[in-house]
């Protein structure tokens, strides 16, 4: 899957639709950096036999510092996940930006960072309004766009009509790159980090506890993904069969722009755990076994039905519902997606490593191999 450098009019495009813009002009001699190699494995989706190489290793230097754009060739026997990330490194910070990469129709010469803050904040929500039909405004990390390396981060604040979640961007500083991902340290463990977020993040509903868990499953879906309903047995049955092994925690990851009635559901989801949080699985359930019926008009009155049914409290569900909590609540389970790299659902996180395209033929031996500690 080699493509050539594309422009941010397409790279918006397709980070928006999960998909990866990649490009290089793969080299045989190009040196094999392990500790990049390491840092994308662990990082992207893991999937059996993967094999992984550097094809192109570039330097630029900017007024700021210099910054490495390095793209590895990932081969596997899943041609969605086959391909070629590219990840940008601040080689001032040691941090290490990992997504879809484009091109930015800049003026690079004599380019300050200062300067870039006004031509983002003019270009990329009105690109991401014509491409996408997508409101957005920029947030910056820094002070005036301030940055103490080549490499820029700020945040796109994405409207979801109910209100703004963080997801972060990155720049070089010299206007060239744009990068959709936060920023790791290129010498740490993006397994481990990710991992200890899920645990400090209130953000992760953990429906399936267990004391003496050796594994756990965070579940990255939309009640509205067909996808989710389709791989939803093959999770629940790994749930069944692992019992006190295991640990399931769920947040909602509703897909806004193609999915009309998923952060309706995903608000009442809130609620209902927020009261008896081992109904948030029939509360999924229900929405699946629905999900070719409903409408935007028939999720309050069905959630509402659930809420009676099970003997929760209303007048509390009410007073959360489509409130200030539960909507502050799906935008942190947003925020907290695309900080780790979700740009697709479902995305499974076990033990901290990002899982895609499950399936019964290699899925419940890794659940295995983790409970005993080793990895993947």
């Amino acid at each position: 899957m080699k493509q050539r450098r594309v422009s941010v009019w397409m790279v918006t495009i397709l980070v928006l639709a999960g998909c990866a813009a990649t490009w290089a002009a793969e080299d045989p001699l190009v040196e094999q950096d392990p500790e990049v190699l390491r840092f994308v494995e662990r990082s992207i989706a893991w999937y059996p036999d993967s094999t992984f190489r550097v094809v192109s290793d570039e330097r630029f230097q900017t007024a700021s510092g210099s910054y490495r754009v390095v793209t590895v060739d990932r081969a596997c026997a899943s041609t969605i996940l086959s391909g070629q990330p590219s990840v940008i490194i601040d080689e001032v910070t040691g941090l290490a930006y990992l997504g879809s990469v484009g091109e930015l129709p800049f003026e690079q010469t004599g380019t300050s960072p200062r300067a870039l803050r006004p031509f983002i904040e003019g270009f990329l929500p009105k690109v991401l309004q014509q491409n996408m039909n997508m409101k957005v405004r920029i947030s910056w990390d820094e002070p005036d766009g301030a940055s103490t390396g080549a490499v820029i981060p700020f945040f796109m604040m994405v409207d979801t009509g109910y209100g703004e979640f963080h997801k972060p961007v990155a720049v070089t500083s010299d206007g060239r790159l744009i990068v959709m991902g936060a920023g790791l340290p290129l010498d740490g463990d993006p397994v481990a980090i990710r991992r200890a977020l899920f645990n400090d993040s209130d953000a992760v509903a953990w429906d399936h506890e267990a004391d003496d868990a050796k594994v756990e499953i965070v579940e990255f879906s939309d009640l509205e993904c067909p996808a989710c309903r389709a791989k939803w047995d093959l999770i629940k049955g790994v749930l069944e069969a692992n019992g006190s092994r295991l640990r399931h925690g769920m947040v909602s990851f509703p897909l806004t722009s193609i999915h009309p009635w998923a952060f309706r559901a995903s608000a009442a989801q809130w609620c209902v755990g927020e009261q008896q949080v081992d109904l948030l699985i029939p509360f999924k359930e229900l929405f699946y076994d629905l999900q070719r019926e409903m409408e935007v008009a028939l999720v309050t009155p069905t959630v509402v039905d659930f809420v009676d049914g099970n003997g929760l409290d209303e007048t509390a569900f009410r007073a959360c519902y489509l409130r200030s909590a539960s909507l502050q609540a799906v935008h942190d389970q947003l925020a907290l997606g695309h900080r780790v790299g979700v740009m697709a659902t479902p995305t499974y996180f076990v033990n901290g490593w990002m899982i895609q395209l499950p399936t019964e033929e290699w899925f419940p031996d890794l659940i295995t191999r983790l409970a005993a500690g080793d990895e993947p």
